[in-house]
């Protein structure tokens, strides 16, 4: 259970933040600066981002809950939300769902509703994470690193305690 629950932690903070390491990359168009090795990142940082993970598994659950009662509120099932969401995010199982007009139109009512809830979690996130001691930057930058250096990915799931 703890795996799957750092597992989503760590799923949501990368989508919660791609999005505004894109936006600065769009902005900026430096190069990125290179991602951290296993040797670049402290034990005291891999500490700490576990410790952040999971002070943002709180704020990750209360966004999804207001997420699906938003959801419902246009008297659709978060199963069938979801399932159209994928749908549309990938082209090749756009056939499968067979979204309706009706559905279709409730979807860009929820829009801007999602959105307001996203960035209200987004700061939140933000905020717990400036909270902890770390830059937005720096957690990032290891949260991408993991994803690239075998060595420091085992480091983090040493620390999150996922064999």
């Amino acid at each position: 259970m703890t795996f799957y629950k750092s597992l989503s932690i760590t799923a949501l903070a990368l989508v919660f933040f791609a999005g505004a390491a894109f936006a600065q990359v769009q902005q900026q168009p430096q190069q990125m600066p290179d991602l951290p090795s296993s040797e670049d990142v402290t034990d005291e940082e891999i500490s700490l981002l576990v410790v952040t993970l999971n002070d943002l598994g709180p704020i990750e659950e209360k966004a999804q809950r207001k997420i699906e009662e938003a959801v419902e509120a246009e008297d659709m099932s978060f199963n069938r939300f979801r399932e159209m969401m994928m749908a549309m995010q990938n082209p090749q199982m756009a056939g499968d769902a067979d979204i309706t007009d009706e559905e279709m139109t409730k979807i860009q009512n929820l829009q801007p509703k999602l959105m307001e809830i996203q960035g209200e979690a987004e700061q939140e996130m933000i905020a717990k994470i400036e909270d902890n001691g770390m830059t937005i930057q720096r957690y990032q930058e290891i949260i991408m690193g993991a994803q690239q250096d075998p060595d420091l990915m085992q480091r983090l799931q040493d620390e999150l305690g996922i064999e």
